[in-house]
């Protein structure tokens, strides 16, 4: 009868500290964003795999997604202007880093509106599946007029992130004087 009693006791003390401990999963942190699909650009700018998820396209930030751009939102934005249009074509390189995935360095360019012919600010954040951001660049890109039908595009811009191998995102936004962040846009990027 004693040790049916201490056997109880210790079952139910075991069970006891094991509803109580902290779960083995509690370092585990749940992502705030999916990075894992990834579109496939050459180093060209062609797309070799693209998925139907709007990456690459306009976007509405919430205001955490804009909140990564405060310090970069004290950029003399004098002489800059807005175009009419950002085109969106996910089957060339407008608006989406190339190569992706990269090893060292990708490039960007945007196409607007024909004839638009202007400077802008581009700046971006990479970040972390849980929004830490872990580069961040702005500059002034110049956006000139060429061939026929006046097509507009932006020069192409190069940039090698301070990011170690792995999935991330990349927001981004372009801003003019009259228009801070009339673009805005993310997607996922990979560094091999």
């Amino acid at each position: 009868m004693k040790s049916k009693k201490i056997l109880l006791l210790l079952s139910a003390t075991i069970i006891i500290f094991i509803s109580c401990r902290k779960d083995d999963n509690s370092n585990n942190v749940t992502p705030a964003i999916d990075v894992s699909a990834q579109w496939q650009i050459d180093a060209v700018g062609n797309l070799i795999l693209g998925i139907p998820d709007r990456q690459w396209q306009t976007k509405t930030f919430t205001p955490t997604e804009l909140n990564l751009f405060t310090s970069l939102d004290t950029t003399n934005l004098t002489g800059t202007t807005t175009p009419t249009t950002v085109l969106e074509t996910s089957s060339q390189r407008n608006n989406s880093i190339f190569p992706n995935p990269f090893s060292t360095s990708f490039q960007i360019l945007f196409g607007f509106n024909a004839g638009f012919s202007g400077q802008f600010v581009f700046k971006c954040v990479i970040v972390d599946s849980l929004l830490n951001p872990l580069d961040k660049k702005v500059t002034i890109m110049q956006a000139s007029v060429f061939g026929p039908g006046n097509v507009s595009t932006s020069n192409i811009i190069s940039i090698i992130p301070n990011v170690p191998i792995g999935r991330f995102r990349i927001y981004y936004t372009l801003s003019s004087n009259t228009n801070q962040h009339f673009y805005k846009c993310w997607g996922n990027i990979q560094r091999n």
